[in-house]
């Protein structure tokens, strides 16, 4: 069994020299298997291992023997642990969501913060051949594509698997070989939870029509994975013809070019705009991808519709946008300070504000512009909108509402309350993202400029 996984790991290019390797270890029987593989792998292959376990709570006395046995077997190898201990019942209370995916976000945010700790690196699951099979079962249950035919991977972005095609009796037979000992969860031989009805009622079931069931969808899991690699880089170019921008919070496609594909290819460009946001598409069903589809048809702006887990689909005049919600952004009010950094934390924006001489001023910019520092009256302040705001625009005579601004800009609802507004103690000089106010615009009277310039951190 050394050499099959060793195999894996080389050919599969799952650990390359000085890689950080992350060992999900539970202290179950599959997790020490791959240990102790690992283990004998490290030197030859040159990389660094560490190990983390998560304590759930809910076994008792049972949880905490586990996480004593995982403690011990480390230090025996001189592997660094990371332990956590949170209850994953309260947990999916808090998240609103089954034990099972509450367990799964835990892990899963738990690994990746060890991760950061090390200096980045690869998370080594322990799924072997039975658990791809369970899984293939379950979606099939649920209802799927080839995505979701295809279930887990080798390697997908910094997880890897390097015992997938290991079935678990060669497991078992390696570690009584070795004689090599590991705990042992009750609870999984207990039909409570949907995995556990598939592994023990389901899969014996369909054995008695084909013995080797467990092989025969391990196996169509992998040509479907294939054809799942054809048809993403497919979706790939799709995506890239409609994307016109994208930041943490929001992915714009462009809704006429969406409009002209036939519904699979907008279905799947929707689902990897989904997945470029989100991270993943974990929980997002064909149901949600229809409604998608449903509001391109419809193509009216302000529409929208709620997905799941914070996600949300609007249409914005000749965009679709794909959401991350996130929360409110509150009133805010600062003292401008001249040349001084201004950090507006509700926005995570920064304001530099400089007087220069005329001379010296440059093109400006959208993040960027001059006024005329003689004309401004009384106190500098950066703010947010505030109803009833209206201002003089550059080049106008009359006043005009913010909020016409913002529709005539086509700006977002959700985006507009991020907007900064520069103010004195009469006027909006400027409206970030569009022209300043017609009388406070630099003319060659002017003997001193107020430069103005709006950035981020990382900026």
């Amino acid at each position: 069994m050394y050499s099959l996984v060793k195999k894996n790991i080389i050919e599969k290019k799952l650990i390359e020299p000085g890689d950080n390797i992350l060992l999900g270890l539970s202290g179950g029987p599959d997790s020490v298997f791959l240990f102790y593989n690992l283990i004998k792998l490290k030197e030859m292959l040159s990389f660094n291992l560490y190990a983390s376990h998560i304590n759930h709570m809910y076994r008792g006395e049972d949880a905490m023997a586990d996480e004593e046995f995982v403690r011990s077997l480390c230090k025996k190898h001189g592997i660094k642990l990371f332990v956590k201990r949170k209850n994953a019942t309260e947990y999916a209370k808090e998240l609103k969501v089954t034990e099972e995916e509450a367990g799964r976000v835990l892990r899963y945010t738990f690994f990746n913060d060890n991760l950061k700790e090390v200096g980045g690196g690869k998370i080594a699951l322990a799924h072997h051949l039975n658990d791809q099979a369970e899984t293939v079962l379950q979606r099939i249950i649920r209802g799927t594509g080839i995505d979701g035919l295809s279930a887990m991977s080798f390697k997908n972005n910094n997880l890897i698997r390097p015992i997938l095609n290991v079935p678990k009796n060669e497991i078992m037979d390696y570690l009584h070989a070795n004689n090599y000992d590991y705990c042992i969860d009750i609870t999984n031989s207990q039909d409570i939870y949907g995995r556990n009805k598939i592994r023990l009622n389901l899969i014996p079931y369909l054995e008695t029509f084909n013995p080797n069931i467990q092989n025969s969808l391990y196996r169509m899991s992998q040509a479907m994975e294939r054809d799942k690699k054809i048809i993403s880089k497919y979706v790939e170019l799709k995506f890239n013809e409609v994307l016109k921008k994208k930041d943490s919070n929001t992915i714009t496609l462009c809704l006429n070019k969406l409009k002209d594909m036939d519904e699979a290819e907008a279905g799947r460009t929707i689902r990897r705009g989904i997945e470029e946001l989100k991270g993943n598409t974990v929980n997002i069903e064909m149901k949600h991808i229809d409604s998608a589809i449903e509001l391109i048809r419809s193509g009216k702006t302000g529409k929208k519709i709620n997905l799941t887990e914070g996600i949300t689909i609007e249409i914005s005049y000749d965009d679709l946008l794909i959401n991350k919600m996130v929360e409110n952004v509150p009133d805010f009010e600062y003292n401008i300070v001249l040349s001084k950094l201004i950090h507006i934390k509700e926005v995570n924006k920064y304001l530099f504000c400089k007087l220069i001489e005329p001379k010296d001023a440059v093109i400006e910019d959208k993040n960027s512009i001059n006024i005329d520092y003689d004309l401004v009256k009384g106190d500098l302040k950066v703010r947010n909108r505030r109803p009833g705001d209206k201002m003089v625009p550059s080049g106008m005579k009359g006043s005009k509402k913010i909020k016409d601004i913002f529709i005539d800009l086509k700006v977002p609802t959700k985006e507009r309350n991020s907007k900064l507004i520069i103010a004195d103690n009469e006027n909006i000089l400027w409206l970030e993202g569009f022209r300043i106010h017609d009388r406070y615009k630099v003319s060659p009277k002017t003997k001193k400029i107020l430069n103005i310039s709006i950035g981020r951190q990382n900026e």
